[in-house]
């Protein structure tokens, strides 16, 4: 052991003046080998060394002074500020203070540790850089990624593979990213993926704060959601229904359920309106789709016991189609409510300072504000019940027999549908102030027409055609023959623009970015498909 005191003593008389020295602090043999190239010290068993803060041990290791160079094998550790590095082979060069560690390489600074089969660690910068595939643990999270770096400093990580980060509430992929563990942000780019228990996002780039569960994602973002969670939280969802929110730019909150999506606001780009898309399954295996595009559109969902209701909200000029009903209005509200037991209901509400339109059953349907109410039968369809106008209610049919456009106007418009059909009218009635304008067809000709007024009244349709109106309370009218029949009678509120409603092409392209992403999770329902045999039909009629 005399030699080993022999070093130490060499070695410290001039540790106060050379940062750079090595301090041998202990090992159980040393042997020094002299040669015109410098000298090298070989030291096993218990290895201990000291490089101003930083800390060596090791069972073994190699010091080429003049190489300024310690190569450490077997249980390696280094001790420097924060950090610890473990490995079970290591290259420490004392001029710049880099560590080159091999196989089991652990860094660890508290909070946060490194993980990787290989890994080159700088002690002044506080930074490891890492390949061959790395982990990177923090309070319940893990980074996953074939190579990056970490800073103990700054505590940022930054992966320029693909990355992966899974903690408790579900899992995000991309290509590259960052990720502060400080506030617990990710920044992440390139076909990002966020999947939780019931949602899944894609986007081109995603902040996304582990902390509160919020992201901000940008480029083209589709966010599903799967099921309805009949039963309340942690109840299998019903997965016959799922939902897509499109956008160039979405907020999601996964705690409060919410998510706000817009289009493309950057310069010199064609706006985009965002697009739900909800699906619902029935038993007879068609899908029923509800199509909804604006300039924004806030999703919510909430659970009350064990019951669940999810509410979408349409900004800035809404067009809603869903097969059975299109609609238009400067904002839409729907709300759906999945109760545990029973059928679930779909309410719509339009509103707007311009007065919104529905078209159903070839009728169009005007008002201060509308109010839609679907419910779900027992096949597993749903079905228009009631469509209520409130404030200027005004409807206009064409008569398919005589093309001319019988009118219904009031304060108020009740809309009820039949109910084994898909949007088939069954009964209008209007009050108060209520005023009709209807025409009458024998043997296909018109046979004249009839202007009437009441306090209410109500008009009966069996197979789209008139069978009865009723009028009750201050009954007053005009019949018509058919040389008199009067041109261009307009009731108050008159609104009357078929070609303005909505069709599924104009809300959904069924060749655009949307298509392309529901194609990819899954079949795309009937309902979305190309109508190619229609748009070759189209060339040759032209």
């Amino acid at each position: 052991m005399r030699l080993v005191a022999y070093a130490v003593a060499l070695l410290a008389s001039g540790a106060a003046a050379q940062t750079r020295t090595v301090e041998i602090l202990n090992a159980d043999l040393v042997t020094v080998e002299a040669d015109s190239g410098g000298v090298v010290r070989r030291l096993d068993g218990n290895v201990r060394l000291r490089q101003d803060t930083t800390l060596l041990s090791s069972r073994s290791a190699v010091y080429d002074e003049s190489r300024s160079e310690v190569v450490l094998r077997g249980g390696v550790r280094i001790v420097s500020g924060r950090d610890t590095l473990t490995a079970e082979e290591v290259v420490y060069r004392s001029d710049t203070r880099v560590a080159e560690a091999r196989t089991q390489v652990r860094v660890g600074d508290g909070e946060s540790a490194l993980y990787a089969p290989q890994a080159t660690y700088d002690a002044r910068a506080e930074v490891s850089t890492f390949s061959g595939g790395g982990r990177i643990l923090h309070r319940g999270s893990v980074l996953t990624s074939p190579a990056g770096t970490y800073s103990s400093a700054t505590r940022v990580a930054r992966i320029s593979g693909p990355v992966r980060l899974v903690d408790s509430t579900g899992v995000l992929t991309a290509a590259r990213g960052t990720y502060d563990a400080r506030v617990e942000r990710a920044d992440f780019a390139g076909a990002v993926r966020l999947r939780r228990p019931d949602t899944r996002l894609a986007a081109d780039s995603v902040v996304y704060f582990r902390r509160t569960e919020r992201a901000r994602a940008y480029g083209r973002v589709a966010l599903e959601r799967i099921g309805s969670e009949r039963g309340g939280r942690g109840a299998p969802a019903d997965s016959s229904r799922r939902t897509f929110l499109f956008g160039e730019q979405l907020l999601y909150d996964g705690p409060a359920g919410t998510a706000q999506a817009r289009g493309e606001t950057r310069p010199g780009r064609t706006p985009r309106d965002p697009l739900l898309v909800s699906l619902q399954g029935r038993p007879d295996g068609g899908v029923d789709t509800t199509l909804v595009r604006a300039p924004r559109l806030d999703a919510l969902r909430t659970v009350a016991g064990a019951d669940t209701t999810q509410t979408l909200v349409a900004w800035g000029g809404a067009r809603v189609w869903d097969g059975r009903l299109a609609a238009v209005a400067d904002s839409a509200r729907i709300v759906r409510s999945a109760p545990r037991t029973g059928p679930a209901v779909d309410r719509l509400g339009l509103f707007g300072a311009t007065r919104p339109s529905a078209w159903a059953d070839g009728a169009q349907l005007t008002g201060d504000t509308l109010f839609v109410t679907s419910r779900a039968r027992p096949d597993g369809a749903e079905r228009v019940d009631t469509l209520l106008v409130v404030g200027q209610a005004f409807s206009a049919r064409v008569d398919s027999t005589v093309g001319r456009v019988q009118q219904l106007a009031g304060g108020r418009m009740l809309a009820v549908f039949d109910s084994t059909d898909a949007a088939a009218l069954r009964r209008l009635s209007v009050w108060p102030t209520a005023e009709a304008l209807t025409f009458r067809a024998e043997a296909g000709r018109l046979a004249g027409a009839d202007r009437l007024s009441a306090d209410s009244l109500a008009i009966v349709f069996e197979r789209g055609a008139i069978r009865e109106v009723r009028g009750y309370g201050g009954i007053a009218g005009t019949a018509y023959g058919p040389r008199i029949v009067p041109e261009g009678v307009r009731l108050p509120g008159f609104a009357f623009a078929p070609e303005a409603a909505p069709t599924r092409d104009a809300v959904f392209d069924p060749d655009g970015w949307e298509a392309e992403v529901l194609r990819d999770v899954g079949p795309a329902p009937e309902a979305l498909r190309p109508d190619r045999e229609g748009a070759r039909q189209a060339e040759d009629d032209l």
